[in-house]
């Protein structure tokens, strides 16, 4: 049955109820279901309003349309080839696409204790529009009774162009409270799954597996539910308007600050229900193994036998029986190219403007040509027939690389006092909803990255390195000890009592026998730690010099293999760094000068950064000052300094300002 209706506008007000509404599963199909199916709308415009307690929004779509389309999502006028049936399975496929040319999403957090009849105030409203997308819709059901066993809903959209301002930031974080709230108020509705009888493929009339319709429909088919967001471009810029009438600490000249955010082909894939130890080949898209899916092997296994050992021997056979029914809700993140730019103010140049982070294409030729620079998963587990025995943690999974990262003194200013007041309103009315700490494993893979370090190099001679280069091949860095026991083993294991003793030859800015228990309290073993460490592991890392992006470098130090532990407690964060091979410098009278001028530089950054927070410290609440301790062991350490054998040119010198990189090479202080 097909029909086609056509509308001019569609209004829908939505509001709050006090108490929710229980759900309904209705798993019948009737006459609805069917005109449904063959349904062709359009309407001109749709606009949908909703209002609660604490936000309240709209969604207007502009000539919208549904339509069934072919498998191949081309328009068809018969809706025979709208879908697919396979009789040997007794299933049917359907397509479905929803389009739109515009798209606009309005939301405002509402003023607190305001009131003006049936609307109430807004405050900061959040706008997004995009100018087109597509919504495309498969369907599985049974052939003979119509019910649904499956579905997979993608949306399509084009170049999104977002501008949030920080109170509008502020009034985003108030609408996810207020959403967190109702989901937690909201009771959960129950899972009803089809009966066994519907999901018995009717034996009669049965084709063979092996026939034309059998394969087309398995080239379509779909196994599991799951949810697709695909958008090809989006341009977020995040803008510091609420800095008007506002005081800054001194020395701040970043007054209605922005930065630009651009993400090349962000797709988000949300999978409900997925079996714990499947190889995850059926997901759309996900090229299997890779680093994230060997991880999660792993953890499976590690987490398995730690729930084991925890139990007797009767709970212990019920729980290896239930272990095989375990899934996940796993949720996918990918990003091909990201672009992060650094903080501008009104009077920045568009081509001074730097990228703080950007992917480094050279390095992506090395590297399979599907991979994108960011890969995130997230995965909770959960049984479906019960909720008595024991989970593993949740895990979260990022791979990120390869990229190029610069360390700009006055975007990292800019993004702590972001970031603070962000923070804060997050944290605000959350703390105490929390009941208990919530165990995650986290493990972040980074490729090929690469730690840019401006110096203080003047133009007038090049002799002199503007940037220090700190790269490697990988970086880890995971919160489960578990996996990385074998690393931790003898950590800190060469530190002697008599080295140790040493340390009150030395005067430092805290007590020398503080010191000394403290590392001591480091050399604990690692089985103390859980929970609590990170363990950061490298490759080979070297760090470089040179004058500019396409300017050749010059060695500084070079290859070491680091761990590193970092370990929090109350009072600060504790960072221990030990090379695992010799450590090799090699530093010419340059590169001495600017290393000296850098430490300086780095130290009046730190002491500023000490004045930003002590200043908008006044303004927050519940601030809390944590220190962090560095502790790095060098075994051995090779150090070579190559000084000038004759005069250096002053800066009245002649050959001084026209001196380039190969004369250099030639001068006498080389």
């Amino acid at each position: 049955m097909r029909s086609k209706w056509m509308l001019f506008l569609v209004k829908l007000n939505r509001r709050q109820v006090d108490q929710p509404r229980k759900t309904v599963a209705d798993m019948s199909y009737g006459f609805a279901n069917k005109v449904a199916e063959g349904l062709s709308l359009y309407v001109n415009n749709v606009e949908v309003n909703f209002d609660s307690a604490a936000f309240g929004g709209s969604i207007t779509f502009t000539r919208l349309s549904v339509e069934s389309r072919s498998p191949g999502w081309q328009v068809v006028d018969d809706l025979h080839f709208t879908r697919i049936t396979d009789q040997s399975l007794d299933q049917t496929l359907l397509f479905k696409q929803v389009s739109w040319s515009l798209l606009r999403v309005q939301g405002s957090a509402h003023a607190p204790d305001s009131q003006q009849g049936n609307r109430r105030n807004i405050n900061a409203p959040l706008r997004l529009i995009t100018n087109g997308g597509r919504c495309r819709i498969v369907v599985k059901k049974n052939a003979s009774d119509g019910k649904v066993l499956c579905g997979r809903i993608q949306v399509i959209s084009e170049d999104l162009l977002w501008t949030a301002t920080l109170p509008q930031v502020r009034s985003a974080i108030e609408f996810y409270k207020h959403l967190l709230h109702l989901i937690n108020k909201t009771q959960k509705p129950l899972d009803v799954l089809p009966q066994e009888s519907t999901l018995r493929p009717d034996k009669r009339n049965a084709r063979p597996s092996g026939t034309p319709s059998h394969k087309v429909f398995q080239n379509f088919n779909i196994h599991q539910t799951s949810f697709h967001l695909y958008v090809d471009r989006t341009d977020f810029h995040l803008c510091d308007d609420d800095s008007a009438g506002r005081t800054f600490p001194e020395g701040w000249n970043m007054e209605s600050g922005a930065m630009q955010i651009v993400l090349n082909r962000l797709s988000v894939d949300v999978y409900p229900s997925t079996p714990a130890a499947s190889d995850r080949s059926i997901w759309v898209r996900y090229n299997v193994p890779n680093n994230c899916t060997t991880w999660m092997t792993q953890l499976l296994r590690q987490n398995y036998e730690k729930i084991s050992a925890a139990l007797d021997g009767s709970a212990r056979e019920r729980f290896a029986r239930m272990w095989p029914q375990l899934q996940t809700e796993s949720i996918v993140v990918r990003i091909d190219d990201l672009d992060v730019k650094c903080v501008s103010v009104q009077s920045t140049k568009r081509d001074a403007l730097q990228s703080l982070f950007a992917a480094n294409a050279k390095s992506r030729l090395s590297l399979p040509s599907n991979l994108p620079i960011l890969h995130l998963e997230l995965c909770n587990f959960f049984y479906p027939a019960s909720q008595s025995y024991p989970l593993p943690p949740s895990s979260t999974h990022i791979q990120l690389g390869p990229f190029n990262l610069l360390l700009d003194t006055q975007t990292i200013r800019w993004m702590a006092y972001m970031l603070a007041d962000i923070s804060a309103a997050l944290d605000d009315g959350m703390r105490s909803s929390a009941t208990e700490n919530v165990q995650v494993d986290v493990r972040l893979d980074m490729l090929m990255p690469k730690i840019i370090i401006p110096s203080c190099a003047g133009e007038e001679d090049k002799r002199f390195p503007k940037r220090f280069v700190v790269s490697t091949s990988t970086l880890s860095v995971t919160n489960c000890l578990n996996s990385e026991s074998s690393i931790l083993s003898g950590f800190l294991n060469h530190i002697t009592t008599g080295a140790i003793d040493v340390l009150d030859n030395f005067k430092f800015v805290m007590d020398a026998e503080s010191l000394k228990n403290a590392i001591v309290g480091l050399k604990q073993p690692v089985e103390t730690f859980l929970g609590d460490a990170w363990v950061l592991n490298t490759s080979q890392i070297w760090i470089d010099t040179d004058g500019g992006e396409d300017v050749a470098s010059v060695p500084l130090v070079g290859d070491v293999t680091l761990r590193c532990c970092i370990v929090p407690n109350d009072k600060q964060i504790n960072l221990i760094m030990e090379p695992q091979s010799k450590c090799n410098i090699v530093v010419d009278h340059f590169q001495f000068v600017q290393f000296m001028k850098l430490l300086d530089a780095i130290t009046k950054f730190a002491d500023q950064m000490d004045v930003d927070k002590a200043f908008f410290a006044k303004e927050a609440s519940n601030t809390k000052s944590i220190a962090l301790a560095a502790y790095c062991l060098l075994n051995q350490v090779s150090a070579n300094l190559l000084l000038a054998t004759g005069r250096l040119p002053g800066p009245y010198d002649k050959p001084f300002a026209q001196v380039g990189k190969d004369a250099s090479r030639n001068s006498p202080g080389y």
